[in-house]
């Protein structure tokens, strides 16, 4: 077998082993409820990584093999300063001058992913997703 085919057969083998144990929890996400590509991507994809990615779907946000990670990191990031840097979701949702994101493009799509990162990992800041003002 080449290294190629290989490294894709790990790769896909690995996934699997991921959805069975996501699936395994009883009403979790399965490789179905995700967009193509994201088991791929990140084969070691948690659980509640898995249902991030649902919310930001939920939210108009297409998560991508290509984004998966970048996106994650979104989500979670926002949570860490909520938590930990005791900001709060208005004032963490702002562009580099300072501005509250727009409802348009990529500050749109930044925006939605702080709602599903908040949903999913630091839900007890589910009060302030309405200062994101999304349409």
């Amino acid at each position: 077998m080449s290294r190629s085919r290989l490294r894709h057969a790990t790769v896909t083998l690995a996934a699997l082993a991921t959805l069975a144990t996501v699936a395994a929890c009883g009403g979790d996400p399965t490789a179905s409820d995700l967009p193509s590509g994201v088991y791929q991507a990140r084969p070691g994809i948690t659980t509640e990584e898995a249902d991030f990615v649902i919310a930001a779907g939920k939210l108009g946000v297409t998560v991508t093999g290509e984004s998966v990670d970048d996106d994650i990191e979104t989500g979670t990031t926002t949570c860490w300063a909520l938590d930990s840097g005791g900001a709060t979701l208005a004032q963490v949702a702002v562009d580099d001058g300072g501005r509250p994101l727009g409802n348009e493009g990529d500050a749109l799509r930044t925006k939605r992913l702080m709602a599903a990162g908040v949903q999913t990992f630091c839900p007890d800041h589910d009060d302030q997703i309405p200062s994101l003002e999304l349409p």
